[in-house]
C-alpha cells in the first residue's frame, strides 16, 4: 500500500534514508529538518505497515519568457534492498503524479543520480530537459595573470532576482527564498561557501563546493564569460585547490581557450501536452540545485 507519510514515520523514514542513499546520520538529520515535511512525500509500507521505499517532492516554479507552471521537484525515490525489483518505484511514481495533479502541478522534474537511470525514467515518461557544461580546470591551468578580481560571502536568497534575469530567458526552475535559504545552509552544511565576486564594474555570484577529491565544484555562477579568467584567479586566491569544476549553461559562451563536456542533468514529465513549451527560448534552459545533483 502507498499511503502520505505521517510524522511517526520519520524515524523509520530516516533509516531508509540512510540506507538507500548512503547518507550519513548528521547529513540525514540536515535534509529531514531542513527541508522534508510529511505532506509532500508518499510512502510504501509492507503488511506490517513499516515503510519499505519513499519518494519525496518540493514545489517549484518554472519559468519561460512569457509563462510560468507550477511544478514540483522530486526526489529521495527510494526502496529497501530486500523490495526491489516488484515495481515499486514506478507505482510512487504514478502515485506521486496522481497526486500532484489534484494539486494542480503542471509538470515535474527530477534529477537521475546515475547514468542507467535516465533509461529508467525515460521509460516512465520523463524526457531529458536540462543539460550543462562541466569545464574542468586543473591548479596547474589557472590564469595566473588574472589577479583584479575579489570574492565575498554572499546570502543565496537574496540572488533570487539576480537568478532570474542570469537564466530566465529559457525554461528555468525558479527556486523561491526558502528553498534557496535551505540550499545555502546546506552548501556551507558541506563545507561550501556562497561567494559574490567583483571585478571592476562587472559581478557575479558562484555556489561553490567541496567535490570531496580536493577539488571545488561550481554548481551555479552568473560570472560572465568575459570574465572567466578572472574568476578562476580569483577562486584560486581564495582555495588554492587541487582543480575546479563549473557547471554551466550549454549555451555559455568559452571560445577556443577552454573546452568542456556536455552532459544531461535533469529530466521533465509535463503532465498536460498542451504546456510544453515550443520555441520560447532565448537562452539554454537551466536547472541547479537539485539534491540528487
Amino acid at each position: 500500500m502507498i499511503v502520505p507519510a505521517t510524522p511517526n514515520m520519520l524515524p523509520a523514514l530516516k533509516q531508509l534514508w540512510q540506507t538507500c542513499f548512503g547518507d550519513s546520520a548528521a547529513g540525514t538529520d540536515f535534509v529531514f529538518n531542513g527541508l522534508l515535511r510529511p505532506e509532500r512525500m508518499l510512502v510504501k509500507v509492507d503488511d506490517a505497515a513499516r515503510p519499505v521505499a519513499m519518494l519525496c517532492w518540493q514545489p517549484l516554479t518554472f519559468h519561460t519568457q512569457s509563462a510560468a507552471f507550477d511544478g514540483a521537484y522530486i526526489f529521495g525515490v527510494g526502496t529497501l534492498p530486500s523490495h526491489r525489483g516488484k515495481g515499486i518505484s514506478t507505482a510512487l511514481l504514478e502515485k506521486a503524479e496522481s497526486t500532484l495533479r489534484g494539486q494542480g502541478v503542471r509538470l515535474s522534474c527530477l534529477v537521475p543520480a546515475s547514468e542507467s537511470l535516465f533509461d529508467f525514467y525515460g521509460q516512465r515518461g520523463f524526457g531529458t530537459q536540462f543539460y550543462y557544461k562541466l569545464l574542468r580546470v586543473g591548479r596547474d591551468k589557472v590564469p595566473a595573470t588574472a589577479q583584479k578580481g575579489k570574492l565575498a560571502p554572499v546570502t543565496l536568497e537574496d540572488l533570487e532576482e539576480e537568478r532570474y534575469k542570469t537564466f530566465g530567458r529559457s525554461l528555468f526552475g525558479a527556486w523561491d527564498k526558502d528553498y534557496l535559504r535551505y540550499t545555502a545552509l546546506e552548501c556551507h552544511f558541506w563545507g561550501g561557501e556562497v561567494e559574490r565576486f567583483t571585478c571592476e564594474d562587472m559581478t557575479g555570484y558562484a555556489v561553490c563546493y567541496p567535490d570531496g577529491n580536493g577539488g571545488i565544484l561550481i554548481k551555479e555562477t552568473s560570472v560572465p564569460a568575459l570574465q572567466l579568467d578572472t574568476f578562476l584567479a580569483a577562486l584560486h586566491q581564495r582555495y588554492n585547490a587541487q582543480s575546479y569544476q563549473l557547471r554551466l549553461p550549454v549555451d555559455f559562451a568559452l571560445g577556443n581557450k577552454w573546452s568542456a563536456q556536455t552532459l544531461p542533468f535533469a529530466m521533465t514529465k509535463w503532465y498536460y501536452k498542451e504546456d510544453a513549451p515550443i520555441g520560447d527560448f532565448c537562452g539554454a534552459p537551466w536547472f541547479a540545485f537539485g539534491l540528487d545533483g
